[in-house]
């Protein structure tokens, strides 16, 4: 099999990433709409955080090629204006909310949203109970997994890019490391309900996915890239990775589902993405994911996965916890929907451009995608 090399350059924008960013965020969505029984949403995060190392990983790479260095004050200051004005504009509606509905003002909620700590928050700061209404920010507890990532891995990159072997090893052993916490946890404590949430919600339990993308970039970087796409594009390999994650999804074993399962789906990831998106036997499965709907969807995902969670949040304390049902999803869907198209045009977009004099070549294109576009990927730049 021979390699789609065009794309591997490292700020070229790959439409199918958008589109397979498309397909998490809808697999989280709909889960969260209430068909979480028969729609895997915890995957759908599984694969945001391995596209999440994966894209951060190819731009980094890009930048040090080109540079000779990385200049970590304007990585950092992208990531703030990539993520903090849409998430400014979800607390203070948030913050209402809660107001509301005689909460009243949580500023611990309020703090550990606003600099990426819910995830521990939850579990150490704050009430688990499904009536809270302050559960409105445990959305957040996902992008504090991958800030907490993001403070340390350019770091990691500056110092061991130029001996990528070592760095491949570092990965390795973090991805082992993970599994072998989430063990342990699993031994030591059981199968109770406090370590099931922790395993599924912490940063030292769920890093390997975001780390097993860092790799995948990193390989597909190497000399031995052809060799790579050329195995995972094999047909019985491909074959194979698609069987294991539909395995991850029906074995139901407790043990299983909060130890293996997270590595297995990031390990059937790390066959599938890079086959689909430079393999060339794969690219009716790449064209289908760059179709401009996906695409349009993807570009919407870090919007639609605030602000869907704001109309979740709303529906139940004002409608009930009874999904599904009409008058729920009437609030729930069009509320999440209106805020995050809100979001997209009149807060992400403008600050879009801002990103531009700290080195993002992010285009602020239209919504409806077009996927002849070579830019930059919006979500990581």
């Amino acid at each position: 099999m021979q390699a789609n090399t065009t794309l591997l350059a490292g700020k070229s924008y790959v439409p199918a990433l958008d589109g397979f960013r498309g397909l998490a965020i809808m697999v989280v969505v709909i889960s969260h709409y209430g068909l979480g029984k028969v729609i895997p949403g915890g995957f759908g995060v599984t694969l945001f955080f391995f596209i999440s190392g994966f894209l951060i990983t190819r731009l980094l790479i890009a930048e040090y090629e080109k540079e000779h260095r990385i200049d970590l004050k304007s990585f950092y200051i992208r990531r703030v204006l990539r993520l903090y004005p849409a998430l400014f504009f979800m607390v203070a509606i948030a913050i209402g909310f809660t107001m509301f509905m005689g909460c009243g003002f949580q500023s611990g909620a309020v703090l550990s949203t606003l600099f990426y700590y819910r995830n521990y928050y939850m579990l150490f700061g704050g009430s688990l109970s499904p009536a809270n209404c302050t559960r409105i920010f445990d959305i957040t507890w996902s992008l504090s997994i991958e800030e907490h990532f993001y403070l340390f891995f350019p770091l990691l990159f500056m110092a061991f890019y130029r001996r990528p072997k070592i760095l491949a090893t570092l990965m390795g052993i973090s991805i082992v490391s993970v599994l072998a916490w989430r063990l342990y946890l699993v031994a030591t404590e059981g199968l109770t309900e406090l370590t099931v949430y922790r395993i599924y919600h912490l940063t030292d339990t769920r890093l390997d996915a975001i780390m097993f993308g860092c790799l995948v970039s990193l390989i597909l970087h190497q000399d031995q890239v052809a060799r790579y796409i050329r195995i995972v594009g094999h047909p019985a390999v491909f074959a194979g990775a698609i069987g294991l994650l539909f395995f991850t999804f029906l074995y139901r074993d407790g043990t299983f589902r909060e130890t293996w399962r997270y590595s297995l789906q990031a390990l059937a990831l790390s066959v599938i993405l890079p086959a689909v998106l430079y393999g060339k036997s794969y690219t009716t499965l790449m064209h289908w994911l760059s179709t401009p709907w996906l695409v349009t969807i993807g570009k919407l995902s870090y919007s639609l996965y605030l602000f869907h969670w704001v109309g979740v949040s709303v529906a139940e304390n004002l409608i009930g916890g009874e999904r599904l049902k009409a008058p729920w999803l009437l609030t729930a869907v069009p509320l999440g929907l209106l805020l995050s198209l809100l979001s997209y045009n009149y807060i992400e977009k403008p600050t879009a451009r801002l990103r531009k004099r700290f080195g993002s070549t992010v285009e602020t294109a239209p919504l409806i995608a077009d996927s002849s576009l070579v830019t930059e990927h919006p979500s990581v730049g």
